[in-house]
């Protein structure tokens, strides 16, 4: 029996709209890049390391949504976007595999498989589509990544890391303007909002949040496993533990937990979908970070932590509660005052960190969590619903 190539490939609306199998399977390419970029992280002792493992993370995480917007888009089970998926996700990969070398002798690997994602992408959607709205956002898409991929392939080229890095943001620049500002194109009317469907777009972001907490999880058990089991050790094990229980907890029982809700019932929808993706990341590089900095801890609990391992463990706690207060505010239309003042005391123990072991300083930050948790559970039964919020 074969398809009808007339019937079109976006999602039939009042038809099932949860998580394919197909995506899950493509996470976890993404859940493997997640657990090299905390590595990566881990080993880095400058500031420039660090920050090429954060644009790293970023460029994997576009990857990520804007897969996800495909297959909220179009059926995942309609040829041809199966095999775009798994295309990507042989890309997805493909990156992996560079990234720990992607700054020294892999750079074009990592750089072109991703131009080659967003270019095939492009063909293929353009291809199969026949006019409409569909194929003119695919052809305005194409365009933009062919910018963008040009400046990947160069930056590939490079030999200088340095100049690796700048190129590379700026192609990264232009991957997410283009998405945010929905691809516009000189002298064409620009394109309406991204139509979502709430209940597949909630649960890819919950989903998704939850694997990087795995990632998490996993480095914490490995970490242990790879050092003789001293009580240092295993203290830093207990507090690397709570620190995923609450991290686990304050988005399941908060905004994330809602999101399906709030994306259905807010007058601003667009603004929602347009400013998930970001809240999103800023969690997820959260909770990365603090992965690199548990690995460190457990390895050398005793052990001053030096600038970097404190801006990833510190860093990791504020970019988390950064996010979580930028979903909350999307989500209930205000900022919760727990989530600022646990960013402000981040800030306030970055200069007490030079005279603290690193296990102290996990110990620390676990409790800044855990006292924004607290603060949480006591204003969540005043909280009101998404659907009687303006945000």
């Amino acid at each position: 029996m074969t398809e009808d190539p007339r019937r079109p490939l976006t999602r039939v609306k009042g038809g099932p709209q949860r998580a394919d199998l197909l995506e899950l399977f493509f996470d976890l390419a993404f859940v493997a890049s997640l657990t090299l970029v905390s590595r990566k992280m881990a080993a880095e002792q400058s500031w420039t390391g660090l920050g090429q493992a954060l644009l790293l993370l970023s460029t994997l995480w576009a990857v990520w949504v804007t897969t996800t917007l495909i297959t909220d888009t179009y059926s995942p089970r309609r040829r041809p976007i199966p095999y775009l998926i798994l295309g990507i996700m042989f890309g997805v990969m493909l990156m992996s595999a560079a990234l720990p070398t992607a700054f020294s002798d892999h750079g074009l690997v990592f750089g072109g498989a991703w131009a080659a994602i967003n270019l095939g992408r492009g063909l293929v959607l353009v291809r199969s589509q026949h006019g409409g709205q569909g194929r003119e956002r695919s052809l305005r898409a194409l365009v933009w990544s062919l910018s963008a991929g040009a400046l990947w392939v160069v930056g590939g080229v490079l030999a200088d890391p340095g100049w690796r890095l700048g190129v590379w943001l700026a192609a990264l620049t232009v991957d997410y303007v283009g998405f945010g500002f929905r691809f516009p194109v000189p002298g064409r009317p620009a394109l309406p909002q991204y139509e979502v469907s709430p209940e597949h777009l909630a649960e890819r972001y919950q989903q998704i949040y939850t694997l990087t907490l795995g990632e998490l999880v996993l480095v914490t058990v490995l970490s242990l496993s790879h050092a003789p089991f001293t009580p240092d050790r295993i203290a830093a094990f207990g507090t690397a533990f709570l620190t995923a229980v609450v991290l686990w907890w304050s988005y399941a029982g908060g905004a994330g937990a809602t999101l399906r809700t709030a994306i259905e019932a807010s007058p601003h929808r667009a603004r929602l979908v347009q400013t998930n993706p970001y809240a999103h990341w800023l969690m997820v590089a959260g909770v990365v970070s603090t992965a690199a900095s548990v690995e460190r801890v457990v390895a050398e609990p005793g052990e001053p932590p030096g600038s970097v391992m404190t801006a990833l463990m510190l860093g990791g706690t504020g970019l988390f509660l950064c996010g979580r207060a930028f979903l909350e505010h999307e989500v209930y239309g205000r900022a919760a005052l727990s989530h600022v003042l646990g960013v402000a005391a981040t800030v306030v123990l970055a200069p007490l960190a030079a005279h603290l072991p690193g296990l102290v300083l996990g110990v620390a930050a676990a409790l800044v969590l855990s006292g924004v948790a607290l603060g949480e559970l006591l204003r969540r039964r005043r909280r009101p619903t998404p659907a009687s919020v303006t945000p």
